[in-house]
């Protein structure tokens, strides 16, 4: 029991106030201790941002015919991010056929915002490609080059001002479905056959997405060949991730998952039904995408691969963040058959969860460590910062942010922040404890939807997107602070203090069935208080003499203790 811990330290109070050798402000600060609190993992599926399933959408006809349109449903968008699923990634195809020879109709343009705006307000976030052809063909499939260059002008407004809702900007605007497959053209080459020249031509397009996107957002290609052959064979680390540079900004998407063929050409293979694991272009890939995202679609059943045993192993390998959730149905029928669903719903993207968390103050310094570890599949690809967030527990909650020395986005397995905080400038008072991983974008920073909530019980606060740490930090006169964990110790607030016919205590949790002792200075019991409950309660004079005591709260085993003055 704390209290028998604490016995020497009480004992030494006592005789301390017995003797009269110390004042009411001379007691000795209580030892620094190091408050553990060990956090139970959860099991549910949670709307968290930049990952998961993403619902597919494109667009249709009206957008270049009638002003403020949209196909999206403003209800239906929250109803995929509310639902059992916890959608919070959308799949936004603009198909251009109209454009194949002209600009962008300010219409469209106009359209797209008003398609980004709904995302916007519904919690979302989008992948989206620009494509001129949703179906094979012996026309071309595409604009020429200049006119593409001249769209992607156009978009640029548009793709930065909403650079916080755009979670990718994939690589279509050649071929059918924008996958640079089928073609039809002589500037790009066509089906897989491609010299130097039109690989230039392609490259131009790939270098004219990166200019006209935000840097923050990654691009993401078809096959792993294409960033190879444009940008080297050169593959990310720790070092060269995360720069702006092609390599460091381009993922990949594979709308074939699990098909024969190498997921059809998404891998080079040398039979029909050769698995691509392990190949040079699967071995590429699976390291680009720690630190690029990994998204795409099924597309055909293919067993024994496209069974959900061997999808998960492979989404795993390959950092999967985000996969098309309505194709294709028979293999997703499967998936649910063999009642691995859910592992899919939690794992695909991130998955942090908290193991546990030491705190310790000592001279204004506070000692943080925690331990998390990311059970998903991928690691977060979009920077993000992390902050400590104390939060006052009395006078409405204020709250005082520090920034830790982490990158979210290398926490793969298991990850450790240790950090040790000045405390100095901060108010007297008690503090809650809170992990907050906002969105990087100062327009989402400060709605919870878009914060990251960790996978463990009891911890999130949906009102304001933190993560309780079940640590409490008390602050008070310099030079004496403690730490406390939430879940156990008692912190205490007597007001006022001295008095002289009543006083209140206020405490940092609610109290079930406590029990309140006070103690005079010679060691004795001269009160006592059963069955508190509440995080606030009086204590009556009745009778007692002037002077110090020692007052002892517990609940459970677990105690606490400070000093009253009476006048």
């Amino acid at each position: 029991m704390k209290y028998c811990l604490k016995n020497n330290y009480l004992i030494t109070l006592l005789v301390l106030l017995a003797s009269g050798s110390c004042k009411a402000n001379d007691l000795p600060d209580s030892p620094a201790e190091t408050a553990t609190v060990n956090y139970s993992e959860s099991n549910a599926v949670i709307a968290n941002p930049e990952r998961g399933l993403q619902k597919y959408s494109i667009t249709n006809n009206n957008y270049n015919t009638q002003s403020g349109y949209s196909n999206l449903s403003q209800s239906t968008l929250a109803g995929w991010r509310s639902g059992e699923d916890k959608v919070t990634a959308l799949f936004r195809y603009f198909l251009l056929d109209a454009f194949l020879n002209t600009d962008i109709s300010q219409t469209y343009l106009n359209n797209i915002q008003k398609d980004f705006d709904m995302i916007r307000n519904s919690g979302l976030k989008c992948l989206v490609r620009f494509s001129y052809s949703n179906g094979q063909g012996s026309s071309p499939q595409q604009p020429s080059k200049a006119q593409i260059l001249s769209h992607l002008s156009q978009l640029k407004p548009l793709l930065t001002a909403n650079r916080d809702v755009i979670l990718t900007h994939q690589a279509g605007f050649i071929g059918t479905w924008g996958e640079w497959y089928y073609t039809n053209s002589s500037e790009f080459g066509n089906e897989g056959s491609i010299n130097s020249a039109q690989w230039n031509n392609r490259k131009d397009i790939i270098n004219a997405m990166l200019e006209a996107t935000p840097e923050e957002i990654p691009l993401q290609v078809r096959y792993p060949n294409v960033k190879k052959t444009m940008y080297g064979n050169g593959q990310l680390n720790e070092n060269t991730a995360y720069q702006n540079t092609p390599n460091a900004r381009i993922g990949f998407f594979n709308d074939a998952f699990l098909n024969n063929w190498g997921d059809m050409g998404t891998f080079s293979v040398n039979s029909e039904s050769q698995n691509p694991v392990g190949t040079a272009d699967y071995n590429y890939l699976a390291n680009e995408t720690k630190y690029t995202p990994m998204s795409g679609e099924t597309n055909g059943l293919n067993p024994p691969r496209t069974d959900a045993a061997n999808a998960l192993n492979e989404m795993e390998l390959a950092n999967w963040t985000c996969v098309n959730r309505d194709y294709h149905t028979a293999v997703w029928t499967n998936w649910i058959n063999a009642n691995r669903y859910d592992d899919i719903l939690k794992k695909t993207g991130y998955r942090f969860v908290l193991r546990n968390s030491a705190f310790r103050v000592e001279n204004n310094q506070l000692s943080v460590k925690i331990n998390l570890e990311n059970v998903g599949f991928a690691r977060l690809f979009k920077q993000r910062n992390a902050y400590l967030v104390l939060q006052r527990a009395d006078n409405g909650g204020q709250t005082h942010s520090f920034l830790l020395n982490t990158d979210p986005r290398t926490w793969e397995k298991s990850a450790s922040i240790e950090q040790t905080i000045d405390i100095s400038s901060l108010p007297q008072g008690v503090y809650d404890c809170y992990l907050h991983l906002p969105d990087a974008n100062a327009s989402l920073a400060a709605r919870p939807e878009y914060a990251i909530q960790l996978a463990n019980e009891g911890l999130w606060n949906a009102d304001n997107g933190y993560n309780s740490l079940l640590q409490q930090v008390t602050k008070d006169a310099p030079g004496n602070s403690s730490t406390e964990n939430a879940g156990a110790k008692i912190s205490l607030n007597i007001s006022p203090n001295p008095f002289s016919s009543q006083t209140w205590v206020s405490t940092g949790k609610i109290l079930k069935n406590a029990k309140l002792t006070v103690l005079n200075t010679g060691g004795q019991v001269v009160a006592e208080k059963e069955n508190i409950s509440g995080k606030s309660f009086p204590i009556q004079r009745n009778g007692l003499s002037a002077g110090m005591y020692l007052m002892l709260l517990a609940e459970n085993g677990n105690i606490s203790f400070t000093k009253i003055l009476i006048l």
